[in-house]
C-alpha cells in the first residue's frame, strides 16, 4: 500500500524517513512507542496520563466503562495522529533538515527513491503536497476557513489566556473558598452546582462578547469588505463565525466539564463511607422519574358545572361562571390533595418500560406536603408508607417523622444482608421486588397526625430509580449548556449582522437579561396584569388598562419561547441526581437550535445579506 514519508537530512547522521499522517503502532503502543523512538517529553507526559487514569479507574469509570472506553480509545487515536509529527519535529531539533515528501510503500523505499533522482527533486516532492484521499465541498472549506480566521482572531485578543485563567480559579478555587458541611449534597451543592452555574454564566458573557465583536468590529475595521469581496457567500460568512464561536466553546466547556468531573470524584474520596454510599446511590448517577398522571380537573369541572347549572336552571343566570370554575377546580384539586386526620391514600405509579429496571436497582421516594395548620415554621410529623403489591407478604412497611414544606428522599426496597429493610444503603445489601405482574407499584400512605396534610399533584409523590452512570449522564448535560451557548452565539451574531458593536452588545445583554426574568414574566401572565393582584382571592387590583391589554400578550408570547429555553434545567438534574435523557437533549436541540436560534441566525443573515458595507467608513 503507497503512503507518503516524509525525507530528511542529517549533515552526519544521512537520511531519515517519517511516514506522514496517522501512525499505527503510536496508537496502540503509545508511550512505548514514544520511548522506543526517543520522544521522551511525549513518552512521559503520556504515561502519566495512563498512571493517573490507572489510579482514579476504579472510582471514576466503575459504572461509566462506556466513558471509560471513549477516554481510552481518544486519547490512543489523538496520539495515533500526532506521532508521526512528534517525531518529525525531533529529528529537526537534533539538526535533521526536511527535504520533501516521497509516495513510497516503506521508509527505506522512500529513502532509496529519493536516492535515485538524486538532486534533480521533482517540484511536487518539495511542495510536500500530499493527494488527499478524502476532500470536503468547498462550500464546507470556505466554512471552516471563516471559522479558522474567527478562532485566530481570538487568540488575537488574547482572550484564551484571561478565560483559561477565570475558568481555572472557579473550578478549583471555588470549592477550595467555599467549604461544604462534611455531606455529600454539601459537596455536590459546591462542585456541581456553584461550579457549573459559574462556568456557564462566563462562557454564556464571553459567547456573547465575542460573537458581537467579532462581526462587528470587523465591519467596522473595513476586513469583512476585504472578504465580501472574494466568492462565499454571506450567510457562508456569518454561519462560519457561528462554527469558530462554537469551537471555542467546546473546548473551554469540554475542559471546565472534565476538571469538575475529576475534581467531584477526588473530593468524594474524603467523604465518610456513609456519605460516599450516598454519592454512589443517589447523587452520582443518572436517576429516573415516575409520577402518578394527574387526574383532568377540568373535564371533571366542567361535568359538575353542567350539573349543577341544569339543577339551578334560571335562578343561575348571572353568575359569575369564571369564579365558579375556579372555586369548583380548588374544592376537586382538594379532594386529590388533602389526607385527613387518621386516613391514607394510595398512589398507583404504572412503570411501564422500566419495569425489568426497577425489580434489581434501589427505589427511592421523593416527597413533598404541608399541614392544613398553619404555622410560620416547618413542622414535623409522623408518616407512615406501605409500599408493594396488596394483599401482598412482600410489603414493605416504614414509619419515619418528616417535616412539612421540605423536600424528603429516603429508599424504600432497601435491604441487607440478611434481607431485612433497611432505610440506607448497605454494604453487600440486597433490593425487595415490590412491583406486581402489571408492573405497578402501589404506595400507600397513612396520616396518624390530628392535622391533615396536603400532598400536591404535581411535586407530592415521586418515584426515582437508577437508570444510568454519572458519567454520560454529565455528558449530556454539558449538551445542553453547549446549546444554550450556541443560542447566545446565534442571537450576538444577528444584533451584529446591522448593530454597531456597542449597540449589539447592548441588544444582547438586553435579550440575556430578558431572559433571565422568565420568573417575573410568567408571573405577569400568571396574573394577567402588571398591576398588583389579591392572592388570597385571584382578583386584580390596580389594573393598567392599555398597558395590560398591550404588554400582557406580549408577555405572553415571550413566556411561550423562553419556556421553550428554560424548561431545562441540566444543572438542577446533575445536582440532584436526575437524569438527562437523550430525548430531553434531543428536544433541546430541537427547540433551541432549529427553532428559536433557527429563527436568530435567519434573521441575522437576511440582515448581512443585504447590509450595504461599501458605506461603514473605518475608524482610522
Amino acid at each position: 500500500m503507497s503512503a507518503h514519508f516524509e525525507i530528511l537530512k542529517h549533515p552526519h547522521q544521512g537520511l531519515a524517513a517519517v511516514k506522514h499522517g496517522f501512525s499505527w503502532p503510536a496508537a496502540l503502543l503509545g508511550w512505548g512507542w514514544a520511548l522506543a523512538r526517543h520522544l521522551w517529553i511525549p513518552g512521559v507526559l503520556l504515561l502519566a496520563v495512563h498512571a493517573a487514569l490507572a489510579v482514579t479507574v476504579m472510582k471514576l469509570f466503575a459504572e461509566n466503562p462506556a466513558l471509560l472506553l471513549a477516554v481510552g480509545v481518544g486519547l490512543q487515536a489523538w496520539f495515533g495522529s500526532q506521532g508521526n509529527y512528534f517525531l518529525t519535529r525531533s529529528l529537526q531539533e537534533r539538526g535533521f533538515l526536511y527535504l520533501g515528501l516521497v509516495p513510497a510503500s516503506s521508509p527505506a523505499d522512500a529513502v532509496a527513491k529519493f536516492k535515485a533522482v538524486g538532486e534533480a527533486i521533482p517540484a511536487e516532492w518539495r511542495l510536500g503536497t500530499v493527494p488527499a484521499a478524502f476532500s470536503l465541498p468547498a462550500s464546507w472549506q470556505q466554512l471552516l476557513a471563516v471559522a479558522q480566521l474567527t478562532i485566530k482572531a481570538v487568540v488575537r485578543y488574547r482572550l484564551l489566556p484571561v478565560l483559561a485563567v477565570l475558568l481555572l480559579v472557579v473550578v478549583v478555587g471555588l470549592p477550595l473558598v467555599l467549604k461544604h458541611d462534611g455531606t455529600a449534597r454539601g459537596l455536590v451543592q459546591i462542585v456541581i452546582t456553584y461550579c457549573l452555574s459559574a462556568i456557564t454564566a462566563i462562557l454564556g458573557l464571553v459567547t456573547l462578547w465575542l460573537s458581537t465583536g467579532t462581526l462587528a468590529r470587523d465591519v467596522e475595521d473595513c476586513s469583512m469588505q476585504m472578504v465580501a469581496v472574494k466568492p462565499i457567500a454571506r450567510w457562508r460568512i456569518w454561519l462560519g463565525k457561528w462554527l469558530g464561536i462554537m469551537a471555542l466553546n467546546f473546548v473551554l466547556l469540554g475542559l471546565s466539564g472534565l476538571a469538575i468531573f475529576f475534581l467531584i470524584q477526588w473530593r468524594a474520596a474524603s467523604l465518610p463511607d456513609k456519605q460516599q454510599a450516598i454519592l454512589k446511590n443517589e447523587l452520582l448517577l443518572a436517576r429516573g422519574s415516575l409520577k402518578q398522571p394527574p387526574p383532568d380537573l377540568d373535564a371533571k369541572v366542567e361535568e359538575l358545572l353542567k350539573a349543577r347549572l341544569k339543577e339551578l336552571g334560571p335562578s343561575a343566570t348571572g353568575a359569575d361562571l369564571a369564579t365558579v370554575r375556579k372555586d369548583v377546580k380548588e374544592m376537586l384539586k382538594a379532594q386529590f390533595q388533602v389526607v385527613p386526620s387518621r386516613m391514607g391514600r394510595t398512589w398507583v405509579i404504572d412503570t411501564g418500560l422500566a419495569h425489568r429496571q426497577l425489580v434489581n436497582t434501589p427505589i427511592y421516594l421523593r416527597i413533598k406536603f404541608r399541614s392544613s395548620q398553619y404555622s410560620t415554621k416547618p413542622e414535623t410529623y409522623g408518616t407512615m408508607w406501605e409500599i408493594g403489591p396488596p394483599k401482598s407478604d412482600k410489603r414493605i412497611r416504614i414509619s419515619r417523622p418528616l417535616t412539612t414544606d421540605t423536600f424528603h428522599e429516603f429508599g424504600i426496597n432497601l435491604l441487607d444482608e440478611k434481607g431485612n429493610p433497611v432505610s440506607e444503603p448497605v454494604r453487600n445489601g440486597g433490593y425487595a421486588n415490590l412491583i406486581d405482574q402489571d408492573g405497578k407499584l402501589y404506595i400507600t400512605f397513612g396520616n396518624p397526625n390530628q392535622a391533615a396534610l396536603l400532598f400536591d399533584l404535581v411535586d407530592g409523590l415521586e418515584v426515582l430509580y437508577h437508570e444510568g452512570g454519572f458519567g454520560l449522564n454529565f455528558t449530556r448535560g454539558a449538551g445542553i449548556i453547549f446549546i444554550w451557548l450556541g443560542l447566545l452565539a446565534a442571537v450576538g451574531l444577528a444584533g451584529a449582522s446591522y448593530l454597531s458593536f456597542p449597540v449589539a452588545a447592548f441588544f444582547s445583554i438586553t435579550v440575556l437579561i430578558v431572559g433571565l426574568s422568565s420568573g417575573t414574566i410568567a408571573t405577569v401572565v400568571q396574573d394577567g396584569t402588571f398591576g398588583a393582584t389579591n392572592h388570597d382571592t385571584g382578583a386584580k387590583e390596580g389594573m393598567l388598562g392599555a398597558v395590560d391589554f398591550v404588554m400582557v400578550p406580549i408577555f405572553k408570547g415571550a413566556n411561550e419561547i423562553l419556556t421553550m429555553v428554560n424548561s431545562f434545567s441540566p444543572i438542577d438534574a446533575l445536582s440532584t441526581g436526575r437524569s438527562v435523557s437523550w430525548t430531553t437533549l434531543a428536544t433541546a436541540l430541537f427547540q433551541i437550535w432549529g427553532l428559536i436560534g433557527g429563527f436568530f441566525a435567519v434573521v441575522g443573515m437576511i440582515i448581512f445579506q443585504r447590509r450595504e458595507l461599501a458605506t461603514v467608513q473605518g475608524r482610522g
